[in-house]
């Protein structure tokens, strides 16, 4: 998961709304298309604006794609599973319904990954529990 998140290129405004009494803030737009409904294992593309650091020397956790095509974990969910941490991370590849020739794999960085997408949109997808993949490249 992220050991760093940069800020967006250009000061905006920040669009708030409560809920519930909790403020939040907009941070991304995501691209739904015709298919809003959360499907795992699909690309979507995210305007977010920011650059993500994960440092070298530390463990990632990838989705790869059946063109080979690899997908760093962003963001860890516990909506579906909520007792899934970190420390499971490394056998989640034996409960993910993984598409044919995709496959989970973690690795050590040795250096750091930067996703820089402050200038182009952000590709992500989600597996089935939700857990959030993005891109490098």
């Amino acid at each position: 998961m992220l050991d760093g998140l940069g800020t967006k290129v250009a000061p905006v405004e920040p669009v708030l709304r409560d809920f519930n009494g909790l403020t939040m803030r907009r941070i991304a737009l995501v691209e739904l298309g015709n298919s809003p409904q959360a499907m795992p294992y699909t690309e979507r593309k995210v305007d977010r604006g920011a650059v993500f650091f994960w440092d070298a020397g530390k463990r990632v956790y990838e989705l790869v794609d059946s063109t080979g095509k690899a997908y760093v974990m962003q963001a860890l969910c516990i909506g579906v599973d909520p007792k899934i941490s970190e420390a499971v991370l490394p056998s989640l590849g034996s409960r993910l319904a993984v598409p044919e020739g995709w496959s989970y794999r973690t690795r050590l960085l040795d250096e750091e990954l930067v996703v820089d997408t402050t200038s182009t949109m952000a590709t992500v997808l989600q597996d089935e529990f939700e857990n959030s993949y993005t891109l490098p490249y």
